[in-house]
């Protein structure tokens, strides 16, 4: 019992020493002790009115910012030709010249031209733009340019005009964009129409009966997006039968090879997988004019009937005027349930969806669209002899746009102002499907991707306000008696 008493009372005496050192050694420190490199939030007395709180994140922000900067390459070459800048990484070029034509212009990635006296445009990707990391303030003699092809949940920021106001060009896949990229994802005229793995309509009402296969085919794994589908397939599951692959609502799974979200979706055996149905959900992520990717391209060219929701406009790009259904044209679920299933007892009306396949391409906008189409897509498997990429010709247009303007003013005349407006990219609030399956139900702000689409809305406005004051950062502020912060 004495040595348990004579070990506790030692305890007690080490653990005072201990405190009793640490408290020592904090108020040894000084100033100095700090170097100046580290970045750390400071105290203060926000009481007075007179100090500008600037939050932790910011704070790091710029000190990370600085030390790029401090440890960029100093050997920078010296361009005599325009340079057009990424202020966004996207590239990753460090720094080229190339020929657009008879011009030359230089591109980087590299932000310690942007105080170049060559230095003509900036380029923006629309996924990474951001309101506190741009180049300020903005000069007269710069252009902004964004390149956004991407969902418009990627950055609900560019749906508002006031935001999209602040480029000059825009290369989107909007058809009002300077430089439009709606068929990014179509390979080509060719491609769309071969016969690789087209199925007869007598061969896939055997795989129905055989392999018990659904009329319908789903296959998704990004779940619960602002277009609101996965709720429109369940409800269209009560009225005809789908087969649903991936993630979202799954009840049949893939097969091991292309069970893979990216790489299993351009497999031959994915295609074969799609072209054993007769119908197949092309539903997009998000809901915006002209936003049409794979999922309408890849069904029409294994001979497969797309159920097409999306873009408002996807019409203008289809094949022929038979040849796939658009959802919002019928009044229900139940409504479009009822007719897929007609159609697949009706081997004759199934086939007016096809005729296209064999009779050729009949949509004149389509055909003009692809003739004049100086890129291809950026996928080396499906790279299309003799063009560059969409980004390199966007790159380019830039490039040449910068020709003109300084051949205008070699004349003597002022290039008009140019500038992007709703069109170029702009995207509506994301509804939801009510219960009978149309798509006219407002979220509010109790909806994730309708609160964001309303946030960045109050965002962008700051954000034009910020931008032609010349700052990065210029959060709201509210003022709470003698204390001011940020929010």
């Amino acid at each position: 019992m004495r040595i348990r008493r004579y070990f506790k009372c030692l305890c007690c005496v080490l653990v005072l020493f201990m405190f009793w050192t640490l408290i020592s050694y904090l108020i040894s420190f000084k100033d100095e002790d700090f170097p100046e490199d580290v970045a750390y939030d400071i105290f203060v007395d926000e009481t007075k009115d007179e100090h500008v709180h600037v939050p932790l994140d910011q704070e790091i922000h710029e000190e990370l910012q600085n030390l790029r900067h401090k440890n960029a390459m100093t050997d920078l070459k010296d361009p005599k030709v325009p340079i057009i800048l990424w202020w966004t990484e996207f590239t990753k070029d460090p720094g080229t010249e190339r020929f657009c034509g008879n011009n030359k212009c230089f591109f980087t990635n590299n932000r310690q031209y942007s105080k170049h006296k060559n230095l003509k445009t900036f380029l923006f990707y629309g996924t990474d733009f951001r309101g506190d990391d741009l180049p300020l303030p903005r000069t007269e003699d710069h252009i902004w340019a964004l390149l956004h092809e991407e969902s418009p949940k990627n950055n609900f920021l560019l749906c508002h005009d006031e935001v999209l106001s602040l480029f000059n060009y825009t290369s989107t896949f909007r058809q009002e964009s300077d430089f439009p990229i709606t068929t990014q994802y179509l390979v080509s005229l060719e491609w769309l129409q071969q016969m690789t793995y087209y199925k007869t309509v007598s061969q896939k009402n055997k795989y129905q009966k055989e392999e018990k296969l659904a009329p319908v085919i789903y296959v998704q794994s990004d779940c619960d997006t602002p277009s609101d589908r996965d709720e429109f397939v369940k409800l269209l599951m009560k009225y005809i039968s789908v087969d649903s692959y991936g993630a979202c609502i799954n009840n049949r799974q893939l097969p091991t090879q292309i069970n893979q979200p990216l790489s299993g979706m351009s497999h031959k055996d994915y295609f074969e997988l799609i072209s054993h149905y007769k119908f197949a959900l092309a539903m997009e992520n998000a809901v915006c004019p002209d936003y049409i990717t794979e999922k309408l391209w890849r069904p029409l060219m294994v001979g497969t009937v797309p159920i097409v929701f999306g873009s408002s406009r996807a019409q203008d790009f289809l094949p022929s005027n038979n040849s796939a259904i658009i959802l919002e044209n019928f009044k229900s679920a139940e409504h479009l349930g009822a007719y897929l299933g007609n159609l697949n007892a009706q081997d004759d009306k199934y086939e007016v969806y096809r005729t296209w396949k064999s009779n050729g391409i009949s949509n004149d906008n389509l055909r003009n669209v692809m003739r004049t189409r100086t890129w291809g897509p950026t996928s080396d498997s499906h790279w299309t002899p003799g063009y560059k990429n969409f980004i390199e010709e966007y790159e380019c247009y830039l490039c040449q746009k910068i020709y003109e303007m300084d051949l205008l003013k070699s004349q003597g005349s002022k290039p008009p102002p140019k500038t992007a407006n709703l069109s170029h990219y702009g995207c509506p609030k994301p509804l939801k499907f009510d219960s009978m399956g149309r798509y006219n139900k407002e979220g509010g702000w109790q909806n994730f991707w309708s609160g964001q689409w309303m946030q960045k809305n109050k965002e962008g406005v700051t954000l034009k306000s910020c931008v032609s004051k010349g700052k990065n950062y210029c959060g709201s502020e509210k003022k709470v008696g003698n204390v001011k912060k940020d929010f």
